[in-house]
C-alpha cells in the first residue's frame, strides 16, 4: 500500500483515470437505459390507446353528428373502460360537452388543443388539479366525411408506467454500485501490475544516478508488457555500459594526474565559468594555493591580480596571452613566466582556458641587476649635487665678501642642482616605462577620497589667493588603476596648473562618466597654450617660448611622464586651452 501513500504516484493516477472513465461510461449507460425504457413504454401505452381507440371511433363520430347523446355517452363509457381512465369531448369552438365519468361542466372552455382540429393526434404527460395522479393524454380527432367535428381526449393512469420505471432505476443503480466495486478491483490490480514494475525500474535509476553503477534487475514475465520489459532491458544495459565507462574514465584520469604530478611546471584549467577543473601540485606550490581547488572559481582563489588579467583576457577576449608576474615570498620576489591559451571543443565552440605557470626566476634576477645598473649610475650623479648643495651652505653662511652678490649666485646653484637632481629622477621614470619595468599595482579608487588628497597638495603649493574647486557628480565613482600613478599625474597637473596661473586664479579638478570611461581634468585660468603647440605639449624635453612662460623654469618631462603613465592604464589624455583664457589637461580611464 506504499503506492497510494502518495497522490502524484503513476499508480494514483493511473488508478484514478481508469476509475473515472468507467463511472462516466456506466452513468452515461445508465442514464441512456432509463430514457429509452421510460420513451418505449410511453410509446406502448400511447399506441394501445390509439389501437383500443380506432374501433369505435366512427360509431362515436355518427352519434356526434346525429346529436345522439345517450350513444355518445355509452361510446365514451366504452373508451374510458378500454384505456382505464377518464373520456372528455370537447367541440370545435373549445368547450367540454361530453365526459365519463360525469365531472365536466358545460361552461368549461379549453384553448390547448387546437391542433387537434387540424386532423393530428397529441400525446402528453398532464399532472392537472382534476386528477388525482399523472395522466397520459392522448388527443384523437373525431372525423365524419373527412371533417374534423370533435376533439376526444383519453386521460390514462401512469402510475404502473413510473413504478415499472422507478424499478427499473433501482436495478440500475443496483447494477451500478456492484459495477464499481468490480471495477475498483479490476482497476487497483491491473494499474498495480504496471506501476510496480516501474516503480522497481526507478528505484534502480535512482540508485545509478547516485553512482552505483552496474546494477541490474529482473521482472518476472507473468503480466509485464513488452514495453516494460523493453525499458528494463534498456536500464539494465545502461547501467552496465555506465560502469564500463566510469572505469575507462577513472583509469585515464589516473593516468593524466600522475603525469602532471610529474611535471615541474604548473598547469591550471578554468571552464568557461571561470570553475577550476584541473591543477597540478606545481601550480599550488608556484601560487600558494590549497590542494582541494576542484570546482572553485578561479577568481576567488587566486590572490595576484595580473594572474587573473591573464586568465580574464583568455577567458573574455579568447586571446592567447603570456604574462610575467612577480610573487613576494618574504624578502625576494619569484618571477613566473604564464602562458594562458583558450580551448575550443570539436564543433569550434569556446569551453574554457588552460595556463602553463613557468619559474623564470633565475632570468628576472639578471634582468633586473640590468635595470639596477641604470639606476645606480643615476644615482652617482647626485653624489656631486650633494657637494654643490654643501658648498652653497657654507657660502651662505657669510664666508665670502660681497654676501648679496653671493648669495644670489649661491641661491642659482642650488637651484639649479635641485632641477639637476628632478631631471635625474624624471628621466629615471621615462626609462623605467620604456624598459616595461613599471609595476601598476591596480586597486579600486575612489574619486572623491583622491581629489581631497589632491586638496591638501593645492593647499600646500598654492600661490596666495588661488582657489581650489571640485567637481564630483557622484560620490561612488571609481577608477581601477594604481593609485601612486594616478596621483603623481595629478600632482604634475596640478603644479603645472599652479605655476602658470595668477595669484587669484581658479583651478578646477573635475571628474565625470562618459560612456564607458571617467574623464578627469585639471582646468586653470592661466597663460594658456598656442594652437599650433598643443600636439607638441606631450614630447620630452618641449618647453613652450620663454616668453609666454613665468616663475620657475620646468625640465619639460612632467606631460611625457603623464602621458605615458596613463597610456599604462590603457587611457588616453586630452588638452584644450586659448591663449589668456586657460588650459584644460586631463585623462579617460576606463571604469571598474
Amino acid at each position: 500500500m506504499d503506492l497510494l501513500q502518495r497522490k502524484d504516484t503513476f499508480f494514483v493516477k493511473l488508478l484514478i483515470r481508469f476509475f473515472t472513465i468507467t463511472m462516466i461510461v456506466i452513468l452515461i449507460f445508465g442514464f441512456s437505459v432509463i430514457y429509452y425504457f421510460k420513451g418505449f413504454y410511453f410509446s406502448q401505452k400511447e399506441d394501445e390507446i390509439i389501437k383500443n381507440s380506432s374501433a369505435v371511433m366512427e360509431y362515436l363520430a355518427q352519434s356526434f353528428v346525429k346529436n345522439d347523446r345517450q350513444e355518445i355517452v355509452n361510446w365514451l363509457n366504452i373508451l374510458a373502460k378500454l384505456n382505464s381512465g377518464q373520456v372528455w369531448l370537447i367541440n370545435n369552438q373549445g368547450y367540454l360537452i361530453f365526459s365519463y365519468p360525469y365531472l365536466f361542466s358545460e361552461e368549461k372552455r379549453f384553448s390547448r388543443y387546437e391542433t387537434i382540429f387540424t386532423g393530428k393526434i397529441i400525446s402528453r404527460l398532464v399532472d392537472a388539479s382534476d386528477f388525482e395522479d399523472p395522466m397520459l393524454l392522448v388527443g384523437l380527432p373525431v372525423n365524419y366525411n373527412e371533417e374534423v367535428e370533435a376533439a376526444l381526449l383519453i386521460f390514462t393512469p401512469i402510475k404502473a408506467i413510473n413504478s415499472t420505471i422507478y424499478q427499473v432505476e433501482k436495478l440500475m443503480v443496483l447494477i451500478s454500485i456492484l459495477s464499481i466495486f468490480l471495477i475498483l478491483i479490476i482497476s487497483y490490480v491491473w494499474s498495480k501490475s504496471l506501476a510496480t514494475p516501474l516503480q522497481n525500474i526507478g528505484n534502480i535509476a535512482f540508485e545509478i544516478s547516485k553512482g552505483e553503477f552496474g546494477k541490474t534487475m529482473t521482472l518476472a514475465k507473468e503480466g509485464v508488457s513488452s514495453e516494460i520489459d523493453t525499458l528494463l532491458d534498456s536500464i539494465n544495459s545502461m547501467s552496465t555500459k555506465l560502469k564500463r565507462t566510469i572505469d575507462n574514465l577513472i583509469e585515464e584520469r589516473n593516468k593524466l594526474k600522475h603525469v602532471l604530478t610529474g611535471m615541474e611546471e604548473g598547469i591550471i584549467a578554468v571552464n568557461k565559468f571561470g570553475e577550476i577543473i584541473l591543477i597540478n601540485e606545481s601550480a599550488c606550490k608556484l601560487l600558494d594555493l590549497n590542494r582541494n581547488l576542484m570546482g572553485k572559481e578561479f577568481a576567488k582563489v587566486i590572490r595576484n591580480k595580473k594572474v587573473l588579467t591573464v586568465f580574464e583576457t583568455a577567458l573574455k577576449k579568447f586571446e592567447e596571452n603570456w604574462q610575467e608576474v612577480l610573487i613576494k615570498r618574504g624578502n625576494s620576489k619569484q618571477c613566473i613566466l604564464i602562458h594562458c591559451t583558450p580551448i575550443y571543443t570539436d564543433n569550434k565552440e569556446f569551453w574554457g582556458g588552460v595556463a602553463l605557470f613557468q619559474d623564470i626566476s633565475e632570468r628576472y634576477r639578471f634582468e633586473k641587476l640590468q635595470r639596477e645598473f641604470v639606476a645606480n649610475i643615476s644615482h652617482e650623479l647626485k653624489a656631486p649635487l650633494t657637494s654643490i648643495q654643501g658648498a652653497v651652505e657654507l657660502l651662505l653662511d657669510g664666508v665670502a665678501n660681497n654676501k648679496i652678490k653671493q648669495n644670489n649666485y649661491l641661491k642659482m646653484i642650488l637651484l639649479e642642482s635641485n632641477r639637476l637632481t628632478d631631471l635625474i629622477n624624471e628621466t629615471l621614470i621615462l626609462a623605467e616605462i620604456d624598459a616595461g619595468g613599471l609595476k601598476l599595482h591596480k586597486e579600486i579608487i575612489n574619486v572623491k577620497n583622491l581629489f581631497e588628497n589632491m586638496r591638501m597638495f593645492f593647499n600646500n603649493i598654492k600661490k596666495e589667493g588661488q582657489e581650489m574647486k571640485l567637481i564630483i557628480p557622484d560620490e561612488k565613482i571609481g577608477i581601477y588603476a594604481n593609485q601612486e600613478k594616478i596621483k603623481q599625474v595629478l600632482i604634475n597637473l596640478i603644479s603645472n596648473s599652479v605655476k602658470f596661473s595668477p595669484g587669484n586664479g581658479m583651478i578646477e579638478l573635475g571628474t565625470k562618466l562618459c560612456d564607458d570611461k571617467i574623464k578627469i581634468w585639471v582646468k586653470d585660468q592661466g597663460i594658456g597654450i598656442p594652437d599650433s603647440e598643443l600636439n607638441n605639449i606631450w614630447e620630452r624635453f618641449y618647453k613652450i617660448d620663454k616668453a609666454r612662460t613665468p616663475g620657475t623654469n620646468s625640465s619639460g618631462l612632467g606631460l611625457a611622464i603623464v602621458k605615458q603613465i596613463i597610456e599604462e592604464h590603457q587611457g588616453r589624455v586630452f588638452v584644450q586651452s586659448e591663449l589668456k583664457r586657460g588650459s584644460t589637461i586631463g585623462f579617460f580611464l576606463p571604469i571598474k
